[in-house]
């Protein structure tokens, strides 16, 4: 898959982006903030989706702009060129994918078309950065192996997370020798709960009886109970038969009416079916009568209307002719309309001509001048530089003036600053004045500074003695305390009193030695008060220190108008050299625009500015020429046909044998024959086809009528009569019964199959009402029963609840089952877990037996080529562990290479990835700075290596340092800043 060209519409700072003709190798160079990522976020969106604004991406949404997606060409294996275009939608956008043969698709065609590559998938593989190689920094030890082998087999150590995961949630639930993991616990508990159930059963005998009596009088009143139910609806069932026996007497009296009528034969709706076929023949009867009268009354119609057969034949000419008619108007008027355009253009031509003093020759031959936008540029040109050199002289003179008015202020302004100076020996005598002022500034600092230590030492002496007075009170409090020791005979208080009291004291007399500092204190007291003594008597002239600011600001402002003067004769001096160079580039331009007047045939008295103007009026006299020359051609060309078309009417007159001397008249009269020829044509098939339909319609209604009569002919057969009037009493006969066929259903829908089997062999009710009380007896009976075998069972059930002493048997049998499922839940999440890692480490192991060798194969070819044969090949050893293969034959685990190295090899196990995948998955690389820790040389390699692969799949390459592009001669370089495109070619060129 290689991406052929990129349209943003927005995306994050991209506007209308356009790229197009990308490279296999393209290099896209933008400082920071340029929008690489943004770039790179947009080719992912539109591939596999826009991020949710649930998720943790950025969905890069324009901040100015409504405009949202864009669109990539891409040139597939497969589909050939296939342009994916994704806009704002639903959450990850609507999708549209044309492939080159115009079928249109979605996000299915899409996912069929990458074939089944995902976006974690590519950013694993495909798509790499600085975030990979940070996270080799982060890692220490084998961990770097477990990483480098993550990607060289997936692109990404998420596998090797969800192992750690696993084993994590495993160890937390279970551990062989453990205690606190979930399922120890769960499984101890189980043990005691069995061991408490135990022993309250070798304490139950006494028990098991009651519980064995308990059963069988539960069994037995179970028994009683469903004897109860059996007599109760027996008891229903009786009740029921006593309250439909009405209904089967009446059924059975119906039954015996139908079977002595026995079946009767009729049509099934017949008197219906009778009366409606009557209807209808009277109503066919009455049609065949109108629709004779409309067939005479056809008849005479037509014989009234013929064509006329001279119009007939020659209806065709006639139609071509008026058909013309409009455009033979239409011509003509456009004959008068070019005349009159003609004679316009003739007008405008001559103003032209005299505007620009031309003859009528000159003007004729302005088509053949060379009027194209090259030469008006080129007039253009000239007569801007002309007159930018004319604007630039006058201002210059302007500036030039305007210097020499600030020379002239300045000079003023530095006679007046040294009138105020005073001589050189009196600004040396207020300058030692100055200084003598600054040491005095000086000595009050050092003073200031003298009494913050003072007071920091009285400070400290003050807290001296201040714990001293502690010292002595802690003393006191020491020697009580081994007063009470000795008293009570305790002596170990004693001794530790003691040597508290020994410590105190020495702490105590440390801090009383406060002579040194007394006397420092006393010492630098004194040299301050003498230096406050001197400040005191120090005598200054403030009118003199006043004096030397004065005169020290005159000098330094008369230095810096001085500046300023200089700088400004030095700016005239430039002028004057700039207008001696614009005089002469204005005599080259006038005589550059005198060659120009001449080209384009105009008088010479024509100034620079006018020429723009005089060249547009030759630009309209030259399109009015040729103008005036189309239209002379068309009035020949519309005349002609005219001619024809008047030539043709005439020979149509002649055929039809009339005079028509006007042309207008002529039509007229023509347009109104031919229309009442076609009318009364009209007229007279409509005629024939009316008369067709009505002889049509009549063979039809006699048709519908013999059908009628043998309808009815049937019908009359179907119940068994000769004549109508014997068919309507067949039928009341029969509608008689059917009411009592429809009573006796009626009863049959009321009276179930099982009603009438049960109610058959009952001969009256009274019947009935002696088993309904036989049945209520009996229930009785049992009831009685079941009241005693419940008061028994009441009784066991208390000797049992007593023997449970509350409950405890029962509520350790229900705790130790909770504790197994307990128990057992536990265990079948820990199994989930170990089936999970079992299943993870089984797709590890294929992994390193069938893809890894390969990509460890071509990796170690790579990182050979990047380190200039440094190091060999790379191997790997149980429990994952990388070794590389120095030159000389010494083995290198990954922790043991410098940094440089190991991202090196992480690259190369990413690259070599990527091509052991590209027969499955033929996708670009897209790879963003990813080498800025290699030094030159190396770098240089990684170049070189990008543009071997990209002979096989495209590379995007991202990156905001400009030595890189040195490094990658004749690649396609793009340059981007803030969003916008700045500059494209190839590197090195």
């Amino acid at each position: 898959m290689k991406l052929l060209e990129i349209h943003i519409y927005g995306f994050g700072k991209f506007i209308d982006f356009h790229l197009t003709g990308l490279d296999s190798f393209v290099a896209i160079y933008g400082e920071n903030e340029a929008g690489k990522s943004t770039l790179m976020a947009f080719i992912q969106a539109v591939l596999f989706g826009f991020p949710t604004r649930q998720q943790a991406e950025l969905r890069y949404e324009p901040k100015t702009h409504d405009a949202y997606g864009g669109r990539l060409v891409l040139q597939t294996e497969k589909a050939g060129i296939v342009t994916v275009e994704r806009v704002r939608g639903k959450a990850a956008g609507d999708v549209t994918v044309t492939f080159a043969d115009g079928r249109i698709g979605g996000e299915a065609q899409l996912a069929e078309m990458l074939g089944g590559l995902n976006k974690t998938m590519f950013q694993s593989i495909y798509s790499f950065n600085l975030l990979g190689l940070q996270e080799i920094r982060k890692l220490k030890g084998n961990d770097i192996s477990r990483y480098l082998f993550a990607a060289g087999t997936i692109g990404t150590d998420a596998l090797l997370h969800a192992e750690e995961t696993l084993q994590k949630e495993m160890e937390a639930r279970f551990k062989p020798n453990g205690r606190k993991p979930l399922l120890n616990e769960s499984l101890q508990n189980l043990r005691n709960r069995e061991k408490e159930l135990n022993g309250l059963k070798a304490q139950n005998s006494r028990y098991e009886q009651l519980k064995a009596s308990q059963a069988a009088l539960e069994k037995e009143q179970a028994q009683i109970r469903a004897d109860l139910e059996t007599f109760r609806q027996s008891l229903q069932k009786v009740l029921h038969d006593i309250k439909i026996w009405p209904l089967f007497a009446k059924r059975q009296q119906l039954a015996q009416l139908l079977a002595k009528a026995g079946p009767v034969k009729f049509p099934v709706d017949g008197l219906q079916r009778m009366d409606r076929l009557a209807e209808q023949k009277r109503s066919i009867g009455s049609r065949l009568t109108a629709r004779n009268r409309q067939k005479q009354a056809l008849l005479q119609k037509i014989k009234e209307i013929e064509p006329d057969p001279l119009l007939e034949q020659n209806s065709g000419p006639i139609e071509q002719l008026l058909e013309e008619w409009p455009q033979y108007q239409q011509r003509q008027a456009e004959l008068d309309r070019l005349q009159f355009e003609c004679e316009a253009l003739q007008e405008q031509i001559e103003r032209l001509s005299r505007m620009l003093n031309l003859d009528e020759e000159s003007a004729a031959r302005v088509c053949s001048l060379d009027l194209s936008v090259a030469a008006k540029e080129k007039l253009r040109l000239a007569v801007h530089e002309y007159e930018r050199i004319k604007t630039e002289q006058q201002t210059y003179r302007a500036r030039l003036k305007e210097l020499e008015d600030r020379v002239h202020a300045i000079e003023q302004q530095c006679s007046r600053l040294e009138n105020d100076f005073v001589s050189e020996e009196e600004f040396r005598g207020l300058a030692e004045k100055q200084q003598q002022y600054g040491k005095k500034l000086e000595a009050e600092a050092a003073l200031e500074k003298e009494q913050k230590r003072i007071e920091l030492l009285r400070r400290m002496n003050t807290a001296s003695k201040q714990s001293s007075a502690q010292m002595l009170v802690l003393a006191v409090i020491l020697l009580l305390i081994g007063g009470f020791g000795l008293f009570a005979h305790q002596y170990l208080f004693l001794a530790l009193s003691v040597l508290a009291l020994a410590v105190a004291g020495w702490f105590y007399f440390k801090k009383r030695n406060t002579a040194p500092l007394e006397q420092e204190l006393l010492a630098i007291t004194r040299e301050a008060e003498e230096k406050s003594r001197r400040l005191q008597n120090w005598e200054e002239d403030r009118g003199a220190l006043q004096a030397y600011e004065q005169q020290k600001q005159l000098r330094e402002k008369w230095k810096q108008l001085i500046l300023q003067l200089e700088g400004y004769q030095q700016q005239a001096r430039d002028i004057q050299n700039r207008q001696k160079f614009l005089l002469a580039k204005e005599r080259n331009g006038r005589e550059a625009l005198d060659r120009l007047k001449e080209n384009f045939a105009l008088h010479r008295d024509f100034q620079a500015g006018q020429l723009m103007d005089a060249f547009e009026l030759l630009v309209d006299l030259s399109g009015q020429v040729r103008k005036r020359v189309g239209i002379r051609q068309k009035l020949a060309q519309l005349g002609s046909m005219q001619s024809a078309y008047q030539e043709k009417m005439a020979q149509l007159w002649s055929t039809l044998q009339v005079r028509w001397p006007l042309l207008q008249e002529g039509i007229l009269s023509l347009k109104k024959a031919l229309s009442a020829h076609q009318e009364r044509k009209v007229l007279y098939h409509e005629w024939q086809n009316k008369l067709l339909e009505i002889e049509e319609q009549e063979n039809l209604l006699q048709i519908e009528k013999q059908t009628i009569d043998s309808e009815m002919d049937q019908l009359l057969h179907l119940a068994g009569v000769k004549d109508e009037e014997a068919f309507r009493e067949a039928g009341r006969n029969w509608q008689i019964y059917e009411q009592q066929k429809n009573q006796l259903a009626i009863l049959d829908t009321q009276l179930k199959g099982e009603d009438l089997d049960g109610l058959a062999s009952r001969h009256n009710a009274d019947e009935l009402k002696q088993e309904q009380l036989a049945l209520e007896k009996k229930i009785d009976e049992q009831s009685e029963k079941l009241q005693e075998i419940n008061r028994s069972l009441a009784e066991v059930n208390y000797e049992i609840a007593r023997l449970e002493e509350g409950g405890t048997f029962t509520e350790k049998l229900h705790q130790f089952y909770s504790a197994r499922s307990v128990f057992q839940e536990d265990a079948r999440e820990w199994a989930k877990l170990a089936l999970a890692k079992e299943l993870l480490s089984r797709m590890m192991a294929r992994l390193r037996e069938t893809r890894f060798p390969q990509v460890l194969k071509m990796a170690g070819t790579y990182l050979n080529f990047l380190t200039d044969g440094m190091y060999l090949s790379l191997h790997l050893y149980e429990g994952d562990r990388f070794y590389v293969k120095r030159k000389d034959g010494v083995l290198f685990s990954a922790n043991e290479l410098s940094q440089a190295t190991a991202e090196q090899l992480y690259i190369s196990l990413r690259l070599s990835l990527a091509e052991a995948l590209g027969a499955e998955y033929p996708c670009l690389l897209a790879i963003d700075d990813g080498f800025v820790n290699f030094d030159l040389k190396r770098t240089g390699k990684m170049a070189r290596l990008l543009q071997q692969i990209s002979k096989n799949r495209q590379v995007l390459l991202f990156t905001c340092h400009p030595h890189l592009l040195d490094l990658l001669k004749g690649t396609h370089v793009i340059r981007i800043e803030n969003g916008r495109l700045t500059e494209e070619k190839k590197a090195g060129l």
